[in-house]
């Protein structure tokens, strides 16, 4: 069993955020799985991209912002969850003064399987 805590992370940077990845495919016993946690600074974004192979649930934890998903506009805030397919394009925009937290769930994650608009 292994136990984590949202203060106890240790934050890397990437792109234009923030990640740590408490669990990946060896902690999950499934390969291509991994749980993240992204924090966006506060009027920051991650620029419109796809996967080929990846799928991801989004669970946001903490804060709003906005996800676009294949031209989709959604205003999140916490409790939300949203499930992004292969090939769906999509981005995240922290609009707001404040941070912005959100749980990745990742499935057949492949190596350089990120492909910018």
């Amino acid at each position: 069993m292994k136990k984590g805590k949202l203060s106890g992370l240790k934050w890397m940077d990437r792109f234009t955020y923030l990640k740590d990845v408490p669990f990946d495919e060896k902690d999950l016993n499934c390969k291509g799985s991994k749980f993240q946690v992204v924090k966006f600074k506060p009027n920051t974004s991650i620029k419109p991209h796809y996967h080929k192979e990846t799928n991801e649930i989004f669970y946001i934890r903490k804060g709003s912002g906005m996800l676009k998903i294949n031209n989709n506009e959604f205003r999140c805030k916490p409790d939300d969850f949203f499930l992004c397919e292969a090939k769906d394009m999509h981005e995240f925009i922290n609009d707001t003064n404040e941070e912005f937290i959100i749980l990745i769930f990742k499935t057949n994650e492949k190596e350089n399987d990120i492909f910018w608009e």
